[in-house]
Formats: C-alpha cells, structure tokens, sequence
C-alpha cells in the first residue's frame, strides 16, 4: 500500500467521501464515458455503489454511512484500474443495467448499452400489428435484449441467438437470474444457420457495425469488448447485409423487423437504395434504428455486393 493510498484511507471514511473522490479522480483525468454513464459523478456512482452491493439509487441519506478500511481499499483500487487501465466500469463491477434491469456482464460480452431499450419499455412506440408471441433476438450477448423484451411481454417465448459460446454462458447466468428459463432459449447459430423452421412475430438484433478500420480508432476503453461484438468487415455491413438478405424467411407475414446500425446508417441507405428503412425517432439518445415490415423486406432487390 502506497502513501497516497494510506492518506487517503485516513483522511476518507463515508460513501460520500469516496464519491466526491471517485468523482474528483475522473473528471480530472481523460477517461472515456460510453458504457452506460456519459459524465464523471454517474459514472463514479455506477463503480461505487454496486462495489458495495448498493443499489444506484440508494437514498442519498444512506452516503453518510461510514465504510470499512477493507471496503474502502477496494474502492480506491477500483478507481484507479478504471483511470489507468481505462476498464470500463461495468466489466470492473460485472454489473450493468438495460431497461431498469441488472444484469451480470464480463469481458466475454458486448456491454448493453442499445437505444433499442428505448424502444422495448415503450412497448415499441406502439408499432407492432400484434402481439409478439414468437421473438428472436440475433446476437443477444448478455441476453440483455431477449430478457427485457421477454419481461414485457410475459406470454412471449424469445429465441436468443448468438455465435459466441462464451457469451451464450453469460446470458444463460442473466436468463436464470430472472427465472426465464422456460421463455428465454439461448441458441448457438451463426445468425439465423442454426435456428429451426420457425417463424417470428418481431426480430431485434443490435449486430456488429464498426468497420475494421475505425476499431483501432475508438477509445482504449472499447478495446475490452470482444472485437467479434464491434467489427463488421470495411464498411461496417458484413453482418447486417448477411441479416437482410434471410430475415424475410423468418418472419409472419405480419411480423416486424427492428435493427440497429448507429453510424452505418449512411453507408446502409447508399448501399440499399430499394429499402424503404423507417428510421425511429430515438428520444433518449442513440441513433441508427430502423425499423422494416415483412412485405417490405419481400418486396425489395437485393443489388448490393459488398
């Protein structure tokens, strides 16, 4: 233990104290905001409170409880990997949260972050014909996407599909963490390869569409999430044109299609010139979300080689 450990555990001793210092730490250093906070006192909050098994929202009387030298020590440790490694907050508490609900996450996934949660505690702005009873979520990571949708809709059974074995253990550990087991199947496919001659009402996927130039570009802190969850070849579409060209054969004649693409949107519209994408108004942040019927995917030519 160093000097400037030691001082500081004399000197602090509430939950208060070790905000203010947690806080004071970060916006003094260049640290990158991104994976579910976007300021310096969130983002304190969000590595503190659940390092001591506290919910986020604890009333703020509570921050004048005193806390032990050990818990301390950890806190102290905490912040100062997140300022010099530049770990993402979430992967140092393997916590994070999507639609008001927690979830466990670790480098082996994506961390949920999508404007796509906008979009399910809003029950979809009211844009499906019907109620989905059949759901796929295509590249669920942590299952945060399948879960919530499934909690919503509690007469839904939702497939989640992933490539990554260590992910699909992830959303197997949150999946169970809400008793979901009998709605929530994860799958092992490669999009839709692996999956049965089944049919959906509303398919969801938030897929990789970061091309593989501009990943070595982004912040340190993105460097820890698996490069299969970000990169999509040298435009950012790999994944996505590969989803359009079979998502039609998956869905009801009724059914719905929503994906996000964030930046990749220009480069998708010149791309797809014959898609009619509907792009959804996002009112808490985010960007890329389009939305696509089943009589709209049938009736367009696919005329794009990438």
């Amino acid at each position: 233990m160093n000097n400037t450990t030691k001082k500081i555990l004399t000197e602090m001793h509430t939950i208060l104290d070790m905000l203010r210092w947690g806080s004071s730490q970060f916006n003094a250093n260049p640290i990158f905001y991104g994976h579910g906070t976007n300021n310096f006192w969130d983002e304190t909050l969000h590595l503190i409170l659940p390092s001591l098994n506290l919910p986020i929202n604890i009333p703020t009387e509570i921050y004048q409880a005193r806390l032990t030298k050990k818990e301390r020590a950890n806190i102290i440790k905490l912040v100062y990997h997140r300022i010099d490694k530049r770990i993402p907050v979430p992967y140092l508490t393997h916590k994070a949260w999507f639609c008001g609900l927690e979830f466990y996450v670790d480098k082996r996934v994506f961390i949920p972050r999508s404007p796509i949660g906008e979009l399910i505690t809003s029950y979809f702005h009211n844009l499906l014909p019907q109620y989905p009873y059949r759901i796929l979520d295509i590249g669920t990571g942590s299952g945060c996407i399948a879960i919530a949708t499934a909690i919503i809709y509690p007469k839904s059974e939702v497939d989640a599909v992933d490539i990554s074995i260590d992910a699909l253990k992830v959303a197997e550990h949150n999946i169970k963490l809400y008793n979901l087991e009998n709605r929530v199947v994860p799958i092992y496919s490669d999009l839709f390869k692996n999956l049965e001659k089944i049919k959906y009402d509303l398919i969801i996927t938030n897929p990789p569409y970061v091309n593989n130039s501009y990943i070595y570009k982004l912040p340190r802190e993105f460097r820890y999430e698996p490069v299969i969850s970000l990169s999509a070849g040298n435009n950012g579409l790999k994944i996505i044109q590969k989803i359009l060209m079979n998502v039609v054969h998956h869905l009801n004649t009724n059914g719905i299609f929503i994906c996000e693409v964030g930046r990749a949107k220009m480069a998708l519209i010149k791309c797809f010139p014959n898609i009619p994408f509907r792009w959804l108004q996002l009112y808490h942040g985010g960007e890329g979300v389009f939305m696509l019927t089943y009589k709209q995917l049938l009736s367009f030519n696919n005329n794009c080689i990438i």
